[in-house]
């Protein structure tokens, strides 16, 4: 179900473009048209952010790519890189972030010692072993389920010598046990923020804290904030788990 509504709205945007434009006769503007559509319609139907460029993009961009007569294999390669390096932001709306320094530097100032971090969706791993290094009495478990970004942030842990206080795990954020940890840290998007906050009431132990750059979770306001200073990665947001819902 998740993929029927971005369908649908590709659909009927290319069919209102044909009202006004055959596409045989001006592929280009049609295409153009068609952009433009889909991403109104999207609008219309909340959708918001970068998912608004690729509702506007996408068509174009097929268009463009099959008048430059590439070779049929190289589509499924494209796809195949997507999926492997991206899948979270269409199954999971979750885009590929790389946390900055500046957050790196926020969590570590505040982690208790000898902390237990879970890294909830490490794309490269970068977070992880700056915070390694900054941080090596805390025990980081990253975990990631898009494979090639998995193998990305597996092979920046080999480069770096392997360190025994982070491990990086192949594996759903929802699938592991939150107790285990002292503190769970996030870089997600608005999409998941809600379901986090369940999984972190539900399954955090007493005194941890969730950590989440930027995204904040809907009705529950943070016990302390953090200012990040970048244009995206404007803030790190903490809650206490004994927090109580507002």
């Amino acid at each position: 179900m998740r993929w029927f509504k971005p369908a649908l709205i590709q659909l009927v945007a290319s069919l209102l473009a044909w009202f006004w434009i055959a596409p045989a006769t001006a592929p280009l503007a049609w295409a153009g048209l068609q952009g433009v559509l889909a991403a109104s319609l999207a609008c219309m139907l909340r959708e918001r952010g970068w998912r608004l460029m690729i509702y506007a993009g996408f068509c174009p961009a097929m268009l463009g790519m099959l008048q430059l007569g590439l070779p049929n294999w190289l589509y499924l390669a494209l796809a195949l890189l997507l999926i492997g390096l991206a899948r979270n932001a269409a199954f999971e709306s979750v885009p590929f972030y790389r946390s900055s320094a500046a957050a790196v530097a926020a969590v570590a100032a505040r982690l208790p010692e000898n902390a237990r971090l879970l890294e909830a969706g490490c794309a490269d791993a970068r977070f992880a072993m700056a915070l390694s290094a900054e941080r090596p009495d805390v025990i980081i478990v990253a975990c990631e389920n898009a494979l090639l970004a998995w193998c990305w942030a597996w092979l920046r842990w080999w480069r770096a010598g392997q360190p025994a206080n982070v491990r990086i795990v192949y594996a759903s954020l929802w699938s592991l046990g939150w107790q285990e940890f002292d503190a769970v840290y996030t870089f997600l998007s608005p999409a998941p923020m809600a379901r986090v906050w369940r999984q972190f009431q539900q399954q955090g132990r007493p005194g941890s804290l969730l950590l989440s750059n930027t995204f904040t979770v809907p009705g529950v306001a943070p016990t302390a904030t953090l200012p990040l200073g970048g244009p995206l990665q404007q803030a790190l947001l903490i809650w206490n788990h004994s927090y109580e819902r507002v």
